[in-house]
Formats: structure tokens, sequence, C-alpha cells
């Protein structure tokens, strides 16, 4: 592919990451926000981004990569030669499709447009548009500059041109992508994520261990044969059979809400919404939002660097 122009409409938390990784290769990255002042924010996000990760060795040339994103608060303008789109916008139904529905008019015919909901299905996202073909997702995971994985996912009507081009875009921007067949809330990497969360919250919520020692858990824990080997390989590294016994004995005990407990709901209604509220599951109490986000992604990094990823 030949230095393509690509866009990011949402310069937020996700968005700026995004942005980042696609100016990793030639071509301009369009980064559209709804003020100046928000995209300021999201410049510098980048270019402290990039300093961590050239202390790491994981980029070289700053300079160029800074210089190809180049911000608008004009959706138009971020669009009309762009051969990839990618929203990056709240968790809003409305919002998205409205935005989708905008996109098809602006941007070109062939160019590819896709979503890095989280949760949302494509279907749901981009309901108001016509070109289904052109569909697609791009799930990222915070920090996007740092996490390796993008999963692009079909939409109920997506080319399979469409998924190899994404796939193969991802792939030239140093991520590692997989593929999604299906159209699911959640995906793969998140509804996997969600069954260990519930489990977590519901261990929390009955007393059985304290949040540091079920986070523990995870760290110290199975965690890290995760860096090597995914669930399904270590079944069958330990052998299907045990699986098959070891499911009999626990399953039936695992937790099965299928709502948030009550007891985050009512942490929420109280303010406790985690680091940006100073409370959480932990006491955040007097640290910096923006400073203990970068303490976080300077720890990924030094074990990316160390594992050679």
């Amino acid at each position: 592919m030949t230095n393509p122009t690509r866009a990011v409409i949402g310069p937020g938390l996700m968005g700026h990451g995004i942005a980042l990784v696609m100016a990793k290769q030639p071509g301009d990255v369009w980064l559209c926000g709804v003020s100046q002042e928000e995209l300021e924010v999201a410049m510098a996000r980048i270019h402290r981004s990039l300093d961590q990760l050239s202390r790491y060795g994981l980029v070289d040339d700053t300079v160029e990569i800074a210089a190809r994103v180049r911000p608008t608060t004009d959706l138009a303008e971020a669009v009309n030669s762009a051969r990839l789109v990618v929203e990056a916008v709240s968790e809003d139904v409305n919002l998205k499709r409205k935005l989708f529905a905008d996109l098809e008019k602006l941007a070109p015919a062939d160019s590819i447009l896709a979503t890095n909901s989280s949760g949302l299905t494509i279907a749901e996202s981009t309901a108001d548009i016509e070109s289904g073909w052109r569909v697609v997702g791009s799930h990222f995971f915070l920090p996007a500059q740092v996490i390796p994985l993008v999963e692009v996912s079909r939409g109920p009507e997506t080319s399979e041109e469409t998924m190899r081009w994404t796939y193969d875009h991802w792939r030239a921007c140093g991520k590692e992508p997989i593929r999604i067949e299906k159209d699911l809330p959640g995906y793969v990497a998140n509804r996997m994520q969600g069954a260990l969360m519930r489990e977590a919250i519901g261990l929390l919520a009955q007393s059985v261990a304290s949040a540091e020692d079920i986070d523990k858990a995870v760290r110290m824990g199975f965690g890290l044969r995760y860096l090597v080997s995914g669930p399904l390989e270590q079944r069958d590294l330990g052998g299907l059979d045990l699986h098959v016994t070891l499911a009999r004995e626990l399953w039936p005990h695992l937790d099965r809400s299928t709502e948030p407990f009550a007891m985050v709901t009512e942490m929420v209604a109280r303010g406790e919404l985690g680091l940006k509220a100073g409370k959480g599951f932990y006491d955040w109490s007097g640290r910096d939002e923006e400073e203990t986000r970068e303490a976080n992604h300077e720890a990924l990094l030094e074990r990316m660097a160390q594992l050679g990823l």
C-alpha cells in the first residue's frame, strides 16, 4: 500500500493513540476533534508517548511520525481523501450512527470506514448507511500506542477485500491483528476480559479477598502464563481430560450475574469512579491522573522491551 491518507475521528485517550499508530507508516493522518483545546491535549499526549516509545527503542523517527498527524476540527477536511477512517468517539450508539451516516457522504466512495467500539456491534453502529461492504471493526486496547492487539472484525456485509486491506494495514503499522468473523458484542478479547472481571468483582463483593490480592492472583499467577500461551493452548498443554474434570467441578460455582454488581453501581452513585475521581476499588487520592496513566504506560513499555515485543 502506497502512503495512503487516513483519519481518526475522536482525539481522546484512545483516538490519539490510534493516530500515532497510523503515523508510523508514511502518509497524512488527520485527527479530528470538536475543539482546538481538545486537539492540543491530544497532540501533547502524542509527543509524550513518542518520547516514551523512543526511550525503549520501539520507535526511531519520532519527529517524522509526529509531523504526519494533522489536527483539525473540520470533519470534511479530515476524511475527503482518506483511504481509511477510524471512529474513536464515545460509546453512544446514536452518536456513532450519525457519524457513520456523515462519513458515508463525506469520505471517498471506496474508503474503508472502521469502528473502534469496544461493545457495540458493527450492525448497531452503522445501521443508517448503505455501503456496508466497506465497514469493518478495528478495536484497539488502551493504551492503543502500546498494546499490540487489534481486533479486525467483520460486519454483516463487510467484504473480504475490506477485511484483508485493514488487517494488512495494521500489520504494516506494527500491530498484531486478529480476524473476527462474526459481528457480536465485545468481540473476542473483551468477552474473555468481561468473564474474568465478573468473577473478580464477584469475589471482592463476597469479601473472599482484597482488591490487591485478587489483582495479584492475576499478575503473579496465571497472568504470567498468558505471555507465552493463551487459554486454549494451556488447556492442550494440561490435557483436555483434566480440563473436563475440573470444569465439571468448578464451573457450577462460577458467577453468572447478568447485570453489574450492586456494589459497583453504588460506588458509581457515590462518585467513586476510579482514578479520575480519586477513589474506586483502590484509593487514588492525591494522585495526578495523567502522571499515573503515564507511569502505567511506562511499566508496560519496560516489560515489552524486555520481551522484545
